[in-house]
């Protein structure tokens, strides 16, 4: 009798377990989904646009060609200048006839992003073609004609692109 006791009372207990195991999750379970809600959550997250990294990549990608524009005017022997003002920027080659639009596909100007302002500091080109623009020259030694700094400021994102007379090209970023 004491054998069929005890059989009772197991069959008993892994009954309830079957029972309480089809009624809810376990602790596995359970955490194991709490995580793929997170990570999902800060995929979500991570995703959103951000001005600031927007504005750094624009100040990037205006340095990175500006950059070209001094290599392109070492290689050619020729001025390349670089045209900045407040809607964006455009590149320009010197050829027997003037300012011309360059040939090379990495000299493509651009437009600053939606709501960014402008500033610049040193000499603002007196240049009545330029509409107030400024504009930068690189000679054949890969020189700016000037020092440059130009910040671009949107929703507390501040970039600063800084060109000096050496040729250099820096880029910062802040809030």
């Amino acid at each position: 009798m004491g054998r069929q006791a005890i059989r009772q009372s197991g069959n008993s207990a892994s009954g309830a377990a079957r029972t309480a195991r089809a009624n809810g999750f376990s602790l596995i379970e359970l955490l194991v989904a709490l995580f793929v809600m997170a990570l999902l959550a800060s995929v979500a997250v991570l995703s959103l646009p951000d001005s600031g990294s927007d504005l750094r990549r624009s100040a990037e990608r205006f340095a990175a060609r500006t950059g070209a524009a001094r290599d392109e005017a070492i290689v050619t022997s020729r001025l390349v200048s670089v045209v900045v003002g407040q809607a964006g920027y455009y590149f320009e080659t010197r050829g027997e006839g003037g300012w011309q639009p360059p040939t090379a596909q990495s000299l493509q100007g651009g437009d600053w992003p939606d709501e960014t302002a402008v500033s610049q500091t040193g000499a603002i080109t007196d240049d009545p073609q330029a509409g107030g623009n400024r504009r930068i020259v690189f000679d054949s030694l890969g020189l700016a004609s000037e020092d440059a700094r130009i910040v671009l400021t949107r929703a507390n994102h501040r970039a600063t692109v800084t060109i000096a007379r050496n040729g250099d090209i820096r880029t910062e970023a802040g809030q």
